[in-house]
């Protein structure tokens, strides 16, 4: 049909009329035309091809038949293209429940509302029946645009244009409208925050809670604290009762729960996990009674839950439940095609942080950049620029002043910490920079934020030599701390 017709006409709206009988649909279609409506008379259903300018506004159905094969079609017809349709006149034959009810159990049942024009309803009430669901197809078409606009400015912040970005952008569209449980997984340094917002931003329109646990902290003793919420001692000013603090599951009700590093939850906590979210209650610890969890579910893990899984280091069931629908962030280094305009958005934010001119990423250090392995993936990147626009005054980004902090070890790895002292990941990080700035005790103290006096008297103590005494101007590469 020609999409004018839709835009263009001055009738009411646009109604396919679908019945094998033509007799029947001419009688009917007689029937709305008189009523204002443009009709188009067809033997089968047509979907358009073209969300944009669909072929009607609704359709109407005629036939026991018909109404019985539109299952198939609506499997095969994108979401964008379906519109209301009605029965008319009610099916005598068969009670109309026993037709509607497969129709009914379909995934899409929320995109294609049913309803019944009934052979005594009088003019007015089925022309009022034909203009509500007209008015409520328009209304749907509008917010799918809508929708998919928010998805198109959301994903702008996925910075690059390799097949690995675009086939993000795609599954982050794809999971927004489902409400099951997401899974992101990607290495250690990936975006996988970054993703989770996305997501939480195009599914709610207005200022929904984002609330984030991180579940490498959560332990038996305080997993109800932090989940479930607790009451405090101290005394409210306005009254003489415990004040209640509400646990995030409480927080996030409405919006998003992230369950960020979920691959390092202890099994005792998994089993907790597991009890709230396979049936999507819990027991508040204020009113004493169930309550529902009522939050979109993102776990973030930088291991596939299925290799822990299959190792015994993670519940099955709960694995599956994460992971009702799964997005994989591509490695930085899989997409080094990403890399001139990852730099250039990187280096524009720092400079906005600093109060710098942005630096400009020459060609040789663009090639030193894509030749660098990135195990820490986009956030050592980000942890380089932002260390090398604090050292290095100069104007451009060159392989000359890269080269220095690509060639030696880079802490990005927060799992590598793990078990650490505080004194063996002070040193660590102190060795590290002072690698990176070429054995520079000016620059290492002003990257660290520390007096050059306390730094010499830390390198002192790990062994280094005294500032001016022998070796102390040999380049040092970093020592793992023992």
């Amino acid at each position: 049909m020609n999409t004018n017709v839709i835009n263009n006409s001055a009738s009411r709206g646009v109604i396919q009329v679908v019945s094998q009988d033509r007799i029947r649909r001419l009688e009917v279609c007689t029937q709305f035309t008189n009523l204002g409506y443009s009709v188009i008379p067809l033997a089968d259903v047509v979907f358009s091809q073209t969300s944009e300018y669909p072929d009607a506004d609704i359709c109407v159905l005629l036939d026991q038949k018909t109404i019985s094969e539109i299952s198939f079609s609506v499997e095969q017809t994108s979401e964008q293209n379906l519109f209301p349709m009605l029965f008319y006149p009610s099916l005598a034959e068969k009670p109309q429940n026993e037709i509607v009810k497969p129709l009914r159990s379909h995934s899409r049942e929320s995109l294609v509302p049913f309803a019944e024009i009934r052979p005594q309803d009088t003019l007015d009430s089925t022309r009022s029946l034909l203009d509500s669901a007209i008015k409520y197809a328009r209304l749907s078409r509008k917010c799918s645009g809508l929708i998919s606009e928010l998805n198109t400015r959301s994903s702008r912040r996925l910075i690059g244009f390799s097949q690995g970005i675009q086939t993000l952008r795609d599954r982050i569209g794809e999971v927004v409208p489902l409400n099951i449980p997401v899974l992101v997984q990607g290495i250690s340094g990936s975006e996988l925050s970054l993703v989770a917002e996305m997501i939480h931003d195009s599914r709610f329109l207005n200022d929904q809670p984002l609330i984030k646990v991180n579940c490498s902290t959560l332990t038996t003793e305080n997993f109800e604290r932090e989940l479930l919420g607790y009451f405090s001692h101290e005394e409210s000013q306005y009254s003489n009762e415990p004040v209640w603090n509400p646990g995030r599951i409480e927080q996030s009700e409405g919006g998003t729960l992230i369950f960020d590093q979920v691959h390092l939850a202890s099994l005792p906590v998994q089993a907790l996990l597991l009890k709230i979210l396979e049936h999507g209650e819990y027991i508040s610890p204020e009113e004493k009674q169930q309550k529902v969890v009522n939050s979109h579910i993102i776990s973030l893990s930088h291991v596939p839950l299925t290799e822990l899984v299959s190792q015994n280091q993670f519940k099955r069931k709960l694995g599956g439940i994460l992971a009702g629908s799964t997005i994989s962030v591509p490695r930085l280094n899989d997409r080094k095609e990403d890399l001139a305009l990852l730099t250039e958005h990187i280096l524009n934010e720092v400079s906005k942080t600093e109060g710098t001119v942005s630096k400009m990423l020459t060609l040789d250090g663009l090639e030193a950049l894509k030749k660098h392995d990135w195990i820490g993936d986009v956030q050592e990147l980000r942890n380089l620029l932002r260390h090398v626009n604090l050292v290095d005054n100069g104007p451009r980004l060159d392989e000359a002043s890269l080269m220095p902090w690509l060639g030696t070890e880079t802490v990005t790895d927060a799992d590598s910490l793990v078990g650490m002292t505080l004194r063996e990941m002070e040193q660590k990080l102190i060795e590290s920079t002072f690698a990176r700035c070429g054995g520079n005790r000016e620059n290492t103290a002003q990257m660290l934020d520390i007096g050059l006096r306390t730094l010499s008297g830390k390198l002192r103590s790990y062994g280094y030599p005294p500032r001016g005494g022998p070796d102390s101007k040999r380049k040092f590469t970093v020592r793992r701390a023992a």
